[in-house]
């Protein structure tokens, strides 16, 4: 019994002696993972050796806002400014590869310095992973754990209020399938169409890509633009030396500028390099600008919101299909020998009126009246001049046995297979027939038309005819001088837009 008792009293008394050693060592609580959403970061220099990442880490209860001191980012990559790989300690004195005590986390409205910790930063293409511990003056400590893309911004000199542009599309003579993108971006005081007209900031400039699918819809595709003489895919037009040299216009080529009257600055200079980033913003673009100017001097600026792109390359002006049904009378244009050289074939042209349509067949072909017309060219074989054979012709290109595709770029400057609506004498609607078939049969001196075609909105445009035509003979070359333009009205643009409109202008 007294051996029991003593060993109950041994086991008791390391019982106690354990419990009073857990006691003086209570358990370390477990720092917890900060779970981080989203991170952003904006870079700014400091000195030739250096530069400073501002990186906000957003979670769902603590936000962190952290200073990493890390290499400086060449003043031509400030657009992609990417943060060394490296392990970056907590530290007084704004060493490089240390973050800086002017950190901190809010959590609950509440800010708190971090004191201490160190974090491993890889960088792989795009993606960041950032780990390590972060502790605050009080010891209070979260473990960060974060994988993802970090979008760093420069500092930018200005941020854009207002943006303009068109849509051209391409030059199908001297650069099919580039299409340009024409715009320009305003920060100060502009009228209301977005013109500069007192201080402020000011890029025109136009950008080169593919072509848009729609171009009633088009959007400036979302890519980084370089600077570049030449029309290229992915790039911006800029002046070449020797455009510089000859005092080319600054309308003409990417240009900047910048008016402070109050400090005497007024300047106007081309665009000589950089680059331009176009990003997706919601469901509106972000435009951001990396611009060298010809005075040796940078530009960093932004523009966030809708880019607007007015479809200036569609031509036609219709918005649904059209029927044409109220055909009655017409005529056969006999237009000789086509004057390209190389082409043997002969054109033709017909003119199919509604009833109250007229037209001038000694005067240009000049209509008046109200209803529709339609202006059918066809290409024959060299030895027609009389009349022209049965059958059908696609839409296409100058060749014997085709109908002509419409082209030019407005009405006045048009050429081809065009449909019209008349009012009292002038044109309300009108298309370019782009592709489709015209089939034509004869019955007697009666003709029968029918065209099945497409125009430039992909609208379809059909129409038929049955009757005689009214033969002109123009074969002589009597009517080939070019129409003067009917001038288009567009609005009150600015001189870069009048001179790439009459830059689009070609003789027929």
């Amino acid at each position: 019994m007294r051996k029991f008792l003593a060993v109950f009293t041994i086991f008791t008394l390391l019982g106690a002696t354990v419990s009073c050693r857990d006691d003086d060592n209570p358990q370390i609580p477990e720092v917890p993972t900060a779970q981080i959403e989203s991170a952003t970061g904006i870079y700014s220099a400091t000195d030739d050796a250096k530069g400073l990442f501002k990186i906000t880490l957003s979670g769902d209860e603590v936000d962190f806002h952290l200073q990493f001191i890390s290499d400086p980012v060449a003043d031509a990559d400030l657009l992609n400014a990417e943060m060394t790989s490296e392990t970056y300690t907590v530290a007084n004195g704004a060493g490089k590869y240390t973050i800086s005590p002017e950190s901190y986390w809010t959590k609950g409205g509440e800010k708190s310095r971090i004191a201490g910790g160190t974090l491993s930063v890889q960088h792989n293409n795009e993606e960041y992973t950032i780990k390590g511990t972060l502790k605050n003056a009080e010891n209070a400590a979260y473990e960060i754990d974060f994988k993802g893309i970090i979008d760093i911004e420069p500092v930018y000199e200005i941020e854009y209020a207002k943006q303009n542009g068109w849509y051209w599309g391409d030059d199908p003579y001297q650069f099919p399938n580039i299409g340009e993108y024409m715009s320009f971006f305003v920060q100060g005081q502009a009228d209301s169409y977005g013109e500069l007209t007192g201080d402020g900031y000011y890029i025109n400039i136009s950008f080169f890509n593919k072509m848009a699918p729609k171009a009633w819809d088009a959007k400036i595709p979302n890519q980084t633009y370089t600077a570049s003489t030449e029309y290229e895919v992915g790039t911006f037009k800029i002046a070449s030396k020797a455009d510089i040299d000859a005092e080319a216009p600054y309308y003409q080529f990417a240009s900047f500028q910048h008016i402070d009257q109050a400090k005497g600055i007024n300047k106007e200079v081309f665009i000589t390099g950089g680059t331009v980033q176009v990003k997706a913003n919601g469901e509106n673009q972000e435009v951001r600008f990396n611009l060298e100017l010809q005075d040796g001097t940078r530009h960093v600026g932004k523009y966030t919101g809708f880019v607007r792109q007015a479809d200036e390359y569609t031509v036609s002006s219709l918005v649904s299909d059209r029927n044409i049904t109220d055909l009655t009378h017409g005529y056969l244009e006999y237009r000789g020998q086509s004057p390209i050289a190389g082409k043997t074939n002969k054109r033709w042209n017909m003119f199919l009126l509604s009833k109250d349509v007229t037209t001038m067949p000694d005067s240009y072909w000049s209509p008046g009246g109200t209803g529709n017309l339609l202006r059918v060219t066809l290409y024959t074989s060299s030895t027609e001049s009389t009349d022209i054979p049965v059958g059908t012709y696609p839409i296409g290109d100058e060749v014997a046995g085709n109908a002509g595709i419409g082209q030019g770029y407005e009405v006045g400057l048009d050429f081809g297979t065009w449909f019209y609506e008349l009012r009292s004498g002038n044109v309300a609607n009108y298309a370019p027939i782009k592709t489709g078939t015209v089939e034509v049969s004869k019955n007697g001196a009666a003709y029968t038309v029918k065209v099945n075609g497409v125009d430039d909105r992909a609208n379809k445009i059909t129409a038929a005819y049955s009757g005689e035509l009214s033969f002109v003979d123009h074969g002589d070359g009597s009517r080939f001088a070019t129409k003067k333009a009917a001038e288009k009205k567009v609005g009150s643009h600015n001189n870069l837009y009048h001179w790439k409109k009459n830059s689009r202008k070609v003789n027929l």
